[in-house]
């Protein structure tokens, strides 16, 4: 009897004390609950206020307290109540100013704030949520409430449900309760630590052991189950938030994520880059980093507008810039750099515009000519005359298509070079004595220097002697004429330079004498019979061997143009004067 007594008064101490433990987390567990919600229902109220600026405050207020369930209130930056969901603002503003409505004086400091507190209007306990906007060019502050009462309650009713089953069960066993009371104990102590710590929004920590009861078993297990759910849901959170955060780093355009009030939340390295930042702190806003005035009113009305689309110029890029506003507010920034492609497009256009002046010419000399030829009283001496022109415009032509076709299919990628050993000095010999014929009434000079074993195609090479050698002999005097070639060694390279004694080229012309119908004696040229594409073919022939091409130059004292091809292990030189290269220009 004194035993069955002792365990009675025993499970109604436990029952007791689980009861109040229960209630307490409980409590806890919905008090924070309750505030989360307040708060985000105090948010999307603002936002609420902030759109309706033109309706009345106390239809506001009722609006939102009836679909929120929570008692609105709006003051004024005096802190003066002039619209509340329960009381009529004549009502409400009897109350003294001392009634202490912190946290109306902590949104209007610090935008949002909360407290709890009894209310002066009923004498009741609530929970407040403050928060600070503006309507009509004034701060005002909209506070939800939420009564305190109906917390406890449910926190009593949940403990009371724990009471009797604590109850019903130590009713049932005493013995057993007798027995087991450190193992209940234990149970219920990890049970309530672990509550205790998922109220406070912690997931770590051991798992609550299972008990041999059943029942107490079941909610250990609930318990652990619940924390394993929170535990894989924040993991499931985490990782897709640092999945995110990678793939916008690894993006090549920049991105940048912006708030409603238009501060960055989020910028990629990309997008650092193309603005020139070196470092964001988060939340700053966007007006204050970016220096370029058409940008910075860009981006900070990106936060309004739907979607946008810009080009601006930022330092040195041109830059495509494309908004779109977010489906809950803020707004995504891609950042796309487009110089080369605009770059790209002048090119093309030049060489549109080029292309049909250079076609132009010889075409209308042609048919000026043959519109005289066929004149039936021309002079047969004139006629000989017109009809070589014609032949020489023709071929002049010939020359320019076979020049265009060449250039495209080494830009285009059709072409690839072979890779074979070859004899550089005696592919520059052949080139020279191809063309030797043409120029067989001047006194010319020319020699080579060294020799190699290149790697790569013979018959590209070749067209690159040609082409140095026609280019050289448009502009070395008549008598006296020097051009020589001389080879060496640099590294793995054979290193190639075409030297002559001509005119020279102006310094202003050196960077651009590879450019496509570039030329600096234009009215020479032509009447050599150029086409101005010589130079862009050496130069693509060269890079697409793997080499490199340079010219200097000094007016009146000669040009010399040099390249590289990849070389054989094989290789001598003959005995000779030392040749260093040249620096390279014109690139």
């Amino acid at each position: 009897m004194a035993t069955g007594l002792a365990g009675a008064g025993f499970v109604l101490v436990l029952a007791l004390a689980a009861w109040a433990v229960t209630r307490s987390v409980a409590a806890r567990v919905l008090e924070a609950e309750a505030e989360r919600h307040l708060a985000a229902a105090t948010t999307l109220g603002a936002e609420r206020l902030r759109a309706s600026q033109q309706e009345s405050l106390d239809s506001v207020a009722g609006a939102l307290a009836r679909s929120s369930g929570y008692r609105v209130s709006v003051f004024g930056a005096d802190q003066r109540l002039i619209a509340d969901s329960d009381f009529g603002a004549q009502q409400a503003d009897a109350v003294p100013e001392s009634s202490g409505r912190i946290e109306v004086v902590g949104a209007l400091r610090r935008v949002t704030a909360s407290s709890r507190r009894v209310s002066a209007l009923d004498g009741r306990p609530y929970v407040y949520s403050a928060a600070r906007l503006y309507r009509g060019g004034q701060p005002v502050v909209i506070r939800f409430a939420a009564r305190v009462d109906p917390i406890m309650d449910a926190a009593g009713r949940v403990a009371r449900g724990v009471l009797l089953a604590v109850l019903l069960t130590g009713a049932a066993g005493v013995y057993a309760l007798d027995r087991g009371t450190g193992a209940i104990a234990g149970a219920l102590d990890e049970v309530r630590q672990l509550l205790a710590r998922l109220a406070t929004g912690q997931t770590a920590g051991p798992r609550v052991k299972l008990s041999r009861f059943v029942e107490l078993a079941r909610v250990a297990s609930a318990a652990n189950r619940v924390r394993g759910e929170l535990d894989e849901q924040l993991g499931g959170v985490t990782r897709e938030r640092d999945e995110l955060a990678q793939l916008m780093d690894e993006v090549g355009e920049g991105l940048m994520a912006l708030t409603n009030d238009a501060r960055i939340l989020r910028i990629n390295p990309a997008a650092r880059e193309l603005l020139g930042l070196v470092e964001v702190l988060p939340f700053s806003p966007v007006g204050s980093l970016v220096r370029d005035p058409v940008l910075r009113d860009f981006l900070e009305a990106s936060v309004v507008r739907a979607e946008g689309r810009l080009e601006v110029t930022v330092g040195d890029r041109e830059l495509e810039v494309r908004t779109k506003r977010g489906t809950a507010g803020g707004a995504v920034v891609l950042l796309v750099d487009i110089t080369e492609i605009r770059r790209l497009e002048a090119v093309r256009s030049d060489f549109v515009a080029n292309a049909s002046h250079e076609l132009k010419t010889p075409l209308t000399v042609i048919r000026a000519a043959a519109e005289t030829v066929l004149d039936a009283e021309l002079p047969v001496d004139l006629r000989s005359q017109f009809l070589r022109s014609i032949e020489g415009n023709t071929v002049r032509l010939q020359r320019l298509v076979d020049d265009l076709l060449d250039l495209s299919r080494y830009e285009s990628g059709a072409w690839r070079p072979e890779r074979e050993p070859f004899l550089v000095q005696e592919v520059a010999w052949e080139a020279w004595r191809e063309l030797e014929e043409r120029w067989s009434g001047q006194d010319l000079e020319f020699r080579t220097v060294g020799k190699g074993e290149g790697m790569g195609d013979e018959a590209a090479v070749y067209q690159i002697f040609r082409n140095l050698f026609e280019n050289a002999l448009r502009y070395v005097p008549a008598e006296g004429g020097r051009i020589g070639v001389e080879i060496s060694r640099a590294e793995d390279m054979i290193a190639v330079a075409v030297e002559d004694n001509g005119s020279g080229i102006p310094p202003s012309s050196l960077p651009r004498v590879f450019e496509r119908f570039y030329r600096v004696d234009t009215a020479r040229s032509r009447e050599e019979g150029g086409t101005g594409l010589g130079l862009a073919i050496v130069r693509h022939l060269v890079s697409s061997m793997g080499g490199d091409v340079g010219v200097c130059s000094s007016l009146g004292a000669g040009t010399t143009i040099t390249f590289t091809i990849p070389a054989t292990e094989s290789f001598s030189r003959v005995p000779g004067r030392e040749f260093a290269l040249p620096r390279e220009q014109g690139r």
